[in-house]
């Protein structure tokens, strides 16, 4: 029988909470929704995940087991929703520090809606995590906002997906970009697709094991190269602007002061004559970054189509 959802739980080195946390999904999914599946996405793990995920595959019937060969959260999303028999498929956690209640909110959600988000910013109370974690991550959202001029609040926590609306887009973005679920959400609501987000408690259920400090860098380095574009447009255009301004008002200066031969300040007017030509460049690249990452998404869709 076709589940009513279908779970994707990507996993890499979770061999200490793999078989426990499953578990309680389980439990919890058997008492709120009469079918489901859960399919385990391990994504290059070394610690005896990958043999703990296959037992539980073929003990129980409603869970399934997928192994890529190295760590990708982008790749494990796509090879589950891909493998996913439902046409409603959730994203969660396998360390359960979301609100499990989501998983029932949102299938009821895509009834009407394409793509639901949980989101941890809706409210006062909801981030319960380390205020170390609790801060990049509203530094992270806050950027996300302004770079893309998107309306979401919160694009890396749990999710939920018509499946045939979402898996066209999953081709389009890369799966080794590290800020994957952002680009994947942009694409979203770029394209039109019917968004709902709902406000949803988030717990530090253990530390996270990924340095912070590198952690913000690798995010800030896809985040700002997936919108290299808009940011060298603005800054281009600011210095073209204010370079501009120069020159008109240093010519205004010196056809006022007919006595004086040239500029009253040649190096301020080099100095504009600067500002203008490297905001052109600039705003130039940006437009070039904005065609090459079009070809990007049609190139990488088409090349994923033929795959």
């Amino acid at each position: 029988m076709e589940p009513v959802v279908s779970v994707v739980v990507p996993v890499y080195n979770e061999a200490g909470v793999i078989r426990m946390n499953t578990e309680k999904l389980r439990d919890y999914l058997g008492a709120c929704l009469e079918g489901h599946e859960i399919i385990l996405c391990d994504n290059g793990s070394v610690d005896g995940t990958a043999e703990i995920a296959r037992d539980l595959a073929e003990e129980f019937d409603d869970v399934g087991y997928l192994q890529l060969p190295d760590r990708s959260l982008g790749e494990a999303l796509k090879g589950g929703v891909e493998a996913a028999r439902s046409e409603k498929v959730v994203y969660f956690p396998i360390d359960l520090s979301v609100d499990l209640g989501f998983i029932q909110e949102s299938s009821r959600l895509l009834d009407v809606f394409d793509v639901v988000l949980g989101s941890k910013r809706m409210g006062a109370g909801l981030d319960n995590r380390p205020i170390v974690r609790r801060v990049p991550s509203m530094a992270y959202h806050g950027l996300v906002r302004r770079l893309f001029g998107v309306e979401f609040t919160d694009s890396t926590c749990v999710k939920a997906y018509r499946r045939n609306k979402i898996l066209d887009l999953m081709k389009r973005v890369p799966p080794s970009s590290r800020v994957f679920e952002t680009e994947l959400m942009v694409e979203a609501e770029r394209m039109g697709l019917y968004i709902a987000e709902v406000p949803v408690a988030v717990g530090e259920s253990r530390p996270s094991r990924e340095l912070l400090g590198r952690k913000i860098q690798s995010k800030l380095e896809d985040l700002l190269s997936a919108r290299i574009d808009r940011i060298s447009i603005i800054v281009g255009a600011l210095m073209f602007a204010a370079g501009l301004l120069g020159v008109l008002f240093l010519t205004y200066v010196k056809t006022a002061s007919s006595s004086y031969g040239g500029f009253v300040n040649p190096y301020a007017f080099l100095l504009s004559m600067l500002l203008v030509i490297s905001g052109f460049q600039i705003m130039t690249l940006g437009l070039l970054s904005r065609l090459i990452m079009q070809i990007r998404r049609q190139v990488f869709g088409a090349l994923k189509d033929k795959g």
